[in-house]
């Protein structure tokens, strides 16, 4: 297989390094569900009258939804973005500030688990576990008018009016996307079979120029998933060190998503590849071909609400579209720095400026646990090697 395919399983393995394990998830799970229930469970009083939210339901929206969660850096927590969604009140019933003040309420209430864990947002509340997750909490309605798709209502964040979302939309979006199979060329003889096998699946070679298509990349992970994750890594290192405010701007998940989500329906539509990195690599350049300017203004069309644009904040403080062009260039830059003829130290060390020491030390150590067992085999030497400093091949992956 290609160099750049080898790089990209190696990315691969620090992006799998970087997902929710299953027993975070099933804790914020369960913990989220809990929180749902709680809310479901009260009354809540109005003026005139007296409501029940008991058909109330909590879901998980964004990262935790499609699967694209990067483990934080450092003493970051994971951030679980949710929606309590009310489906028996109007928007004519309650204004959004009221809505937020009862939820607000019953969570903060005296016979509550969460009245010491709950602090307010924009829009809802944000019930924060130490040294584990937390959990944003935004209060939706049913947007009875279009009963023909699973758009809701949530509050600006003045609090003021309430505005069209589709979560649920939106996730099921990226996943088709996600689903959607890049074709893969086969670029070289295989020796002694005609069928070889890609991350678990055995793929059949007809000859040295078939186009074979990749169902996915992993058993639990799509490509274009592990592409969004390794970009949102990224960013996250790049911003890792830099001040608070200028953290503040730093590109958000939502467009990285999407921005990424259309350039790879973009490329896989036109194009054929040799291997996935190369893939990855057209997907970050296409990403800013879907940054519309429209009257004047940034757009980022969300593809399940056309009214609703991403971009939104970056025409109120442009400093934030700078902060985005700045990383994407940064992005491109580090991508395509990667090459054959480069050795194996600054490999590593390149790797690491990206996606920093502890991710890219897991990989680093497999690799050396891979030496290792070929040398006890005969196939290099009869030495073994120790640390990662002893055996400095010329080439990445010993070519």
């Amino acid at each position: 297989m290609s160099t750049n395919h080898q790089l990209f399983k190696m990315l691969d393995k620090i992006s799998t390094s970087l997902d929710i394990s299953s027993s975070v998830y099933k804790d914020a799970e369960e913990k989220y569900k809990a929180v749902g229930q709680w809310l479901a469970d009260g009354e809540y009083c109005l003026i005139d009258k007296k409501i029940c939210l008991k058909d109330g339901e909590i879901y998980a929206q964004g990262s935790m939804k499609i699967g694209t969660v990067v483990k934080p850096i450092g003493q970051e927590e994971f951030d679980i973005d949710l929606v309590f969604f009310i489906p028996n009140i109007c928007k004519n019933t309650i204004t959004p500030e009221k809505l937020k003040e009862l939820i607000g309420d019953r969570l903060k209430s005296e016979n509550s688990r969460y009245k010491d864990k709950v602090t307010s947002t924009n829009r809802g509340w944000c019930v924060n576990y130490a040294n584990q997750f937390h959990l944003d909490i935004t209060p939706s309605l049913d947007k009875i008018d279009e009963p023909y798709n699973n758009s809701e209502l949530v509050a600006d964040k003045k609090l003021k009016t309430y505005m069209s979302s589709n979560p649920k939309d939106y996730a099921k979006w990226v996943d088709n996307s996600a689903l959607q199979i890049p074709k893969i060329r086969s670029t070289q003889k295989l020796f002694k079979s005609d069928i070889f096998m890609m991350d678990g699946l055995f793929i059949a070679n007809e000859s040295s120029a078939t186009v074979t298509e990749l169902p996915s990349h992993t058993p639990t992970k799509l490509l274009l998933k592990r592409f969004i994750q390794i970009f949102k890594r990224h960013r996250s290192e790049i911003y890792k060190n830099k001040s608070d405010e200028e953290k503040k701007h730093k590109p958000s998940s939502i467009i990285i998503t999407t921005l990424a989500t259309k350039a790879y329906l973009y490329c896989i539509e036109r194009f054929e590849y040799d291997n996935e990195y190369d893939l990855m690599l057209d997907v970050l350049k296409y990403m800013p071909k879907y940054i519309e300017i429209k009257k004047s203004l940034y757009w980022i069309e969300n593809p399940t609400i056309t009214s609703e644009n991403f971009a939104e904040k970056w025409n109120e403080k442009p400093i934030r579209k700078r902060h985005f062009d700045t990383w994407h260039d940064n992005c491109q830059h580090f991508f395509n720095k990667f090459h054959s003829d480069m050795g194996q130290d600054l490999l590593f060390e390149s790797l690491e400026e990206g996606f920093g020491k502890d991710s890219t030390q897991i990989i680093r150590d497999e690799y050396i646990q891979e030496l290792n067992k070929s040398r006890k085999k005969g196939l290099l030497s009869t030495a073994v090697v120790t640390t990662p400093t002893v055996v400095k091949p010329n080439t990445f992956f010993g070519k």
